[in-house]
C-alpha cells in the first residue's frame, strides 16, 4: 500500500521589521507543532537584511540549495524568480510580523507566485496593520469605535510643545486618558492621562511611524477573542474570549453571557468587514457598563503557545497541534485568487 503524499509546508520567519525575534520564537514553536506525519516541513528564515535562507536540513532534502540567488535581497528579486526557488511547495505559512511581512507584503509576492498561504489576504493584511484604516472600516460597518485622532508629520500638525498638533477640540472629544501608538507599526504605545505628556509619547511612537493614532481609552478590560475561517465558505468561529492581564491571558474571561456573546459576534463581525480569511485575533475594550469598543485586529498573531491566539483557542477545546493544522488545510482548501 502507497504512503499518502505529505502536503509540503514552507514556513517562513524572521524578517526585516522590529518584530524579528517575535517571529522567529513563534515559528520556533510551530516547526514543533506541525505533524511530521502529515506534513513535510520545509523552515526559510528572512535576515533582518532581507534575504532567504534555507535552513541546513531543508537543503539536504529540499528542491533547491538556496531560496534566492546568493548576496540577493527579496526587496529586489522578482517574484517569478525568487518564489520559484519554492518548487514543490504546497503552501506557505509565513510568521513574519511587522514591517515588510504581514501587512501585504509578503501575501502580495505569493499570490504573484500562485502559492497558497496561511492568513488573510493582501488587502485584509494590509487595512489591518493601520491602526487609522481599519478603525474607519469598522466604524463604517457600524461596529462600536472608541473617538480617536489621527497625526501625521506634515507642516500644519507639526509639534508643539503644548499641544503636539493635537487641538482643543480634539482633546475635549477623546478627553483623558488616551492611547498614543505608531498607526503601523509595534511598541511605543503610551497611555497618556494628562496632556503634558502627549508631546513625548507622540515623538516616541512618531520615530517607528511618522503617522500616529490618539485614541480616547474608556476605563474596562481588555479582551482578545481568537478567530477561525475554515475556508469552506462557512461563517468564521470566535473562541471563547480571553482577558489581558499585563503580559498574560486569561481563558476563558470571566463575563456576564449577555456581553460575552457581543464580544464574539464583534470579533467575527471586524474578521469578515476586513475581509479577512484563515485567521486573526481581535482585541476590544470592555466596559463596567457592557458597552464593547473595538480596539484592533491582527491577521497573523504570535504562535508561542502562551500568545493570544493559541491560549484562547486551546480554552475553546482546540489543541495547539490541532490548531495549526486546522489552518494549513484551510489554506490549501482556499487557494489563491479572488474569493
Amino acid at each position: 500500500m502507497e504512503t499518502p503524499e505529505k502536503t509540503r509546508v514552507a514556513v517562513v520567519f524572521g524578517g526585516g521589521s522590529t518584530e524579528h525575534a517575535v517571529s522567529s520564537v513563534g515559528a520556533a514553536d510551530l516547526l514543533d507543532a506541525l505533524d511530521g506525519d502529515e506534513f513535510e516541513i520545509v523552515p526559510i528564515g528572512v535576515t533582518r537584511e532581507g534575504r532567504w535562507v534555507l535552513s541546513a536540513a531543508a537543503q539536504a532534502g529540499g528542491p533547491s540549495t538556496e531560496l534566492v540567488p546568493a548576496g540577493a535581497a527579496v526587496s529586489v528579486v522578482d517574484a517569478g524568480v525568487g518564489v520559484a526557488h519554492l518548487g514543490g511547495i504546497d503552501v506557505v505559512f509565513p510568521v513574519l510580523q511587522g514591517a515588510f511581512g504581514d501587512e501585504g507584503t509578503i501575501q502580495g509576492l505569493l499570490e504573484m507566485a500562485d502559492l497558497p498561504y496561511v492568513g488573510s489576504g493582501v488587502l485584509a493584511a494590509s487595512v489591518a496593520v493601520d491602526q487609522d484604516f481599519s478603525r474607519k472600516l469598522a466604524a463604517a460597518a457600524g461596529l462600536p469605535v472608541a473617538p480617536y485622532v489621527v497625526l501625521r508629520d506634515t507642516a500644519d500638525t507639526a509639534d508643539t510643545a503644548d499641544t503636539a498638533g493635537l487641538g482643543a477640540a480634539d482633546r475635549a472629544r477623546l478627553g483623558l486618558p488616551v492611547v498614543v501608538r505608531p498607526a503601523r507599526g509595534a511598541g511605543a504605545v503610551t497611555e497618556v492621562a494628562d496632556w503634558a505628556a502627549l508631546p513625548d509619547a507622540v515623538a516616541a511612537a512618531r520615530a517607528v511611524d511618522p503617522k500616529v493614532v490618539v485614541v480616547a481609552a474608556p476605563a474596562g478590560r481588555k479582551i482578545t477573542v481568537g478567530v477561525l475561517d475554515t475556508g469552506s465558505g462557512d461563517r468564521p468561529e470566535a473562541s471563547v474570549p480571553g482577558e489581558v492581564l499585563g503580559d498574560r491571558v486569561a481563558a476563558p474571561a470571566e463575563l456576564d453571557h449577555a456581553v460575552e456573546r457581543r464580544v464574539r459576534d464583534l470579533a467575527v463581525e471586524a474578521f469578515i468587514t476586513l475581509d479577512c480569511a484563515g485567521l486573526a485575533v481581535v482585541e476590544c475594550t470592555v466596559t463596567p457598563d457592557g458597552q464593547v469598543f473595538f480596539d484592533r485586529i491582527d491577521t497573523m498573531p504570535g504562535f508561542d503557545p502562551g500568545a493570544p491566539f493559541p491560549v484562547v483557542w486551546q480554552a475553546s477545546g482546540v489543541a495547539y497541534q490541532t490548531l495549526i493544522s486546522r489552518l494549513v488545510k484551510a489554506a490549501v482548501r482556499r487557494g489563491t485568487g479572488l474569493h
